[in-house]
């Protein structure tokens, strides 16, 4: 499995409200942090993804787990994305004044004592944390190493605005990991993370809205492959039962079309969580489109009434059953190819013989995650 997914063109449009959406770099989308503290004092992992490869390392107590790194990092790339006054280019220097603690109200995240205390401490770990990654072939070497930040100065216990141009609250992070965030980020909804509440959903949510993104047939992942990409603490066994758990979650917010079988996830097409801007224009084209289509109906109607369906051929061999005015060639592959599910498919809504020909022409599928 190759993540090929072209992340410069996942370009939301222009004019959404101020944090509709946030970032995340694409290396979160595609390789994860530990969901909980590593066993046995670990202080090295690695995630793979195809090619790519990440080693995440430490000198601090712990790799930093859990969802406040995950939170952290996505808020310093939507910064950073956005050009938000509070990062300082220059230096590099994130100012974690109010803006941080608004953020994470934002995303229904209160920062008070009890969560100070994890809060704290994972953020160290994060600061602390080293990426190496690399992402080599036979012909060619990709690598990069360094650490999360340089430098910082955080008043946990401050909870009123800086005063401008004053960094009371601050952390000068890297070249290499500012570098890692501006790179292709991954527009995510925040609604829809401010509904996420266990780490390993935020993993599945915004990988699964890169992967989708330009997929125009169903792709297979093994559950080896997850686990090496996602990776966990646990056997096998029980990180399949915690991914479906977690993918149930995301489901329930992001209407992906995902199937999961005793062998493999597929994922079908289907939209990005932040629509993009080829999404939106094919969004108004089908919109306009519809409304030639229905105002020329009645037309289509009167020139032939006596048309109630027949076998209509296309690509030389294949065969749907539908109207003149109904068919159209490319959702008829998507139909052989089952490239849409049956339910909404508009041959098999229009007549019940083109049920049994669904997906003539894929390969056969997973059982479905959920009916």
């Amino acid at each position: 499995m190759v993540d090929n997914t072209p992340s410069k063109d996942l370009v939301p449009p222009e004019g959404e409200p101020w944090m509709s959406h946030g970032f995340v770099s694409k290396i979160a989308a595609q390789v994860s942090l530990p969901y909980r503290r590593p066993k046995d004092g670990t202080k090295e992992i690695v995630r793979r993804n195809g090619t790519l490869e990440v080693r995440f390392a430490t000198g601090a107590d712990s790799l930093p787990y859990g969802k406040y790194p995950r939170l952290f990092e996505l808020w310093a790339c939507t910064m950073i994305k956005t050009g938000d006054p509070c990062f300082d280019p220059e230096t590099n220097t994130l100012n974690l004044g109010a803006t941080f603690r608004e953020f994470l109200r934002l995303i229904g995240v209160n920062i008070g004592g009890r969560q100070l205390k994890s809060v704290k401490p994972q953020l160290e770990r994060l600061f602390e944390c080293s990426y190496h990654i690399s992402n080599n072939t036979k012909t060619q070497t990709n690598m990069r190493n360094f650490v999360v930040a340089e430098k910082a100065h955080i008043d946990w216990l401050r909870d009123k605005p800086q005063r401008t141009g004053r960094f009371e609250n601050w952390v000068q992070l890297s070249k290499g990991y500012v570098d890692m965030l501006r790179e292709y980020p991954v527009p995510v909804d925040l609604k829809v993370i401010s509904r996420l509440r266990k780490p390993m959903a935020l993993d599945i949510y915004w990988w699964l809205t890169k992967r989708v993104y330009n997929l125009h047939k169903p792709s297979t992942i093994t559950w080896a492959q997850l686990y090496q990409q996602f990776g966990n603490n646990s056997e096998l066994r029980k990180f399949k039962e915690n991914f479906k758990e977690a993918l149930a979650d995301v489901l329930a917010v992001y209407p992906a079309d995902v199937t999961v079988g005793p062998q493999r996830v597929t994922i079908f097409p289907s939209n990005t969580s932040v629509p993009t801007v080829a999404q939106t224009r094919a969004a108004e084209k089908r919109a306009r489109l519809e409304r030639v289509h229905d105002s020329r109906g009645a037309e289509v109607k009167a020139a032939d009434p006596e048309d109630t369906g027949h076998w209509q051929k296309f690509d030389a061999k294949w065969e749907v059953f539908t109207t003149s005015e109904l068919f159209d060639v490319t959702a008829a592959r998507e139909h052989r190819d089952a490239l849409v599910r049956r339910e909404n498919c508009r041959f098999c809504k229009f007549d019940q013989r083109n049920e049994e020909h669904h997906g003539e022409g894929a390969e056969m599928m997973d059982v479905p995650l959920f009916d």
